[in-house]
């Protein structure tokens, strides 16, 4: 293992080099998990504060456009100020800001919480990835670091809304908050023990930073993450801030990327645009990204036919988990041996997310059960982390150094930010759509000719009224069961025909990539890791 100086570990001489590589990952830790809003508490939040599930989703996805913001200007903070003074101030904003998060109920002022929250999170998440790519290899090999760094950075995410679920479950959803709280506290704790100021900082003249710039593209983003996910929730058209913001959002866009194209020191370059690889990429992860959000179809699966609690739903989501690592074992040992072609990985992860959709499209139905979703999710999180690190590493082959935090401010934005928000509305506007299409197609057939219904609503009247209640009461009983298992009926097979369409895309998709040419030759060129997080 290297030591703490050879990983530029600004410690203490009296530290020893473990507990060094010990206070970065203990400082790794809560950034993995942190954000504004956590997606495993939405129900609760919602209960309680009375708003709606989409202002969680908004304020999880714009700590992600937060990060993509900071990026481009990361290093020139970490190249003025002194590793110690950095955590401190970076990590006692981030407390401070989950604070006031767990405290607040103005859904705008927790969206602007959120994306401080993850624009800091740049900050502390390069620094962690100076000092620990070394850690995972030695010959700062990108394939390699990225077969360790994925898998932890994805499972904290994961693992994050798990223990929302189980402590919003247990006591309350603030708890969450407080928990981040007490993580970050310990982490600040060890950089005052342990580290020291390894360097004087210096001021950094404010044009370098681009502020005009950085709030363009947030300010623009922002709104178009809101036109996305409010669309359905208050009808597109008849709300006025969605009709101003389809206006704005895409004039600020459009002005940003004018500017990027003509400046002679841009904020972002738009070099990466114009690489056919890095295209490639980006509109894979893309795919990737779209098919893994679908996971809330297998959400209102959980909750509308087998009648899973929130916490269960949640907990599901644990078996993406070994998932990620057998994608990075693959990915690591693929890259090393170099013995087959870039294409078959591609298919073969591919191939997973149309098992996965397939498993599910014949497996669901009412009478299915809670564990045999574990082998899907598993293969979920195959595919997943076999994508991601395969085309994060073929975006950047033919890409030059000083490009790299230009291609993690776009792949970024298309992959955590915008498709994410775009594949959730799709999935939510679609399963509502047909779930109101299959509803009227039953209903009609709904009749007291039809036995079955006839037998249900007949049993149910006379329980009702062996329990007491009036024959109005009891009518009305009768009705509504007859009108949950219609809600039950119509969801399922809308979920069928959304998996059915999701299983043939995929499929498609795997076979066509097995013949694409990533590569004219067995062997992909081994780069080393560079200045980017993506």
């Amino acid at each position: 293992m290297k030591t703490a100086r050879e990983l530029e570990i600004p410690v203490r001489t009296w530290v020893p080099d473990r507990i060094a590589v010990a206070t970065v990952f203990l400082i790794m830790l809560p950034i993995a998990m942190l954000n504004g809003t956590y997606t495993g508490s939405m129900v609760e939040v919602s209960n309680t504060l009375g708003v709606y599930t989409e202002d969680i989703t908004i304020g999880y996805y714009a700590a992600s456009a937060g990060m993509a913001v900071s990026y481009p200007i990361v290093p020139k903070i970490l190249g003025a100020l002194s590793g110690k003074s950095l955590l401190l101030a970076d990590l006692v904003l981030q407390f401070f800001l989950s604070w006031f998060c767990a405290r607040q109920a103005n859904i705008d002022l927790l969206i602007a919480a959120s994306f401080v929250i993850g624009f800091l999170k740049g900050f502390l998440m390069l620094w962690v990835i100076r000092r620990i790519k070394f850690i995972f290899s030695p010959k700062d090999v990108r394939s390699e670091f990225y077969a360790y760094f994925y898998p932890l950075v994805f499972g904290g995410g994961q693992l994050s809304m798990v223990i929302t679920a189980l402590l919003a479950y247990h006591y309350d959803w603030k708890y969450m908050y407080y928990f981040m709280m007490l993580l970050l506290l310990v982490a600040i704790l060890a950089v005052i023990l342990f580290f020291r100021h390894d360097r004087p900082s210096r001021p950094i003249p404010w044009k370098e930073l681009h502020p005009r710039e950085m709030l363009i593209i947030a300010t623009g983003v922002l709104m178009l993450i809101y036109v996305i996910t409010y669309g359905k929730t208050l009808d597109w058209m008849a709300s006025r801030r969605i009709c101003t913001y389809i206006v704005i959002a895409p004039l600020l866009v459009a002005i940003f990327l004018w500017e990027q194209f003509h400046s002679t020191h841009p904020f972002v370059s738009l070099k990466p645009l114009f690489q056919w690889k890095a295209i490639l990429g980006y509109f894979y992860m893309m795919m990737v990204m779209f098919f893994s959000t679908s996971t809330s179809l297998l959400t209102s699966y959980l909750t509308t036919i087998l009648r899973v609690d929130n916490t269960h739903s949640y907990t599901l989501y644990i078996w993406l988990l070994p998932g990620y690592l057998a994608g990075a074992f693959i990915c690591f040992w693929w890259f090393r041996w170099q013995r087959w072609r870039f294409r078959f990985l591609i298919a073969g992860g591919m191939g997973c997310f149309a098992l996965f959709f397939g498993m599910l499209y014949f497996g669901i139905s009412p009478d299915s059960t809670y564990e045999m979703l574990y082998l899907p999710m598993f293969l979920r999180g195959v595919g997943m982390m076999v994508l991601i690190i395969a085309f994060a590493l073929f975006a950047v082959e033919d890409l030059h150094p000083k490009y790299l935090l230009s291609n993690a401010f776009f792949l970024i934005t298309f992959r955590s930010v915008l498709t994410p928000v775009i594949a959730s509305a799709f999935y939510s506007n679609t399963l509502y759509r047909l779930q109101q299409k299959y509803m009227v197609e039953l209903s009609e057939t709904l009749t007291a000719t039809d036995p079955l219904a006839a037998t249900r609503w007949q049993s149910t009247l006379g329980s009702s009224l062996a329990q007491g209640h009036g024959i109005d009461e009891a009518t009305q009983l009768a009705n509504n069961t007859l009108y949950t298992i219609l809600q039950q009926q119509g969801t399922l097979l809308a979920l069928k025909d959304i998996l059915g369409w999701l299983f043939a895309v995929t499929l498609v998709i795997a076979v066509v990539s097995r013949f694409i040419p990533f590569h004219k030759t067995v062997r992909v060129p081994v780069i080393r890791t560079g200045e980017d997080m993506i």
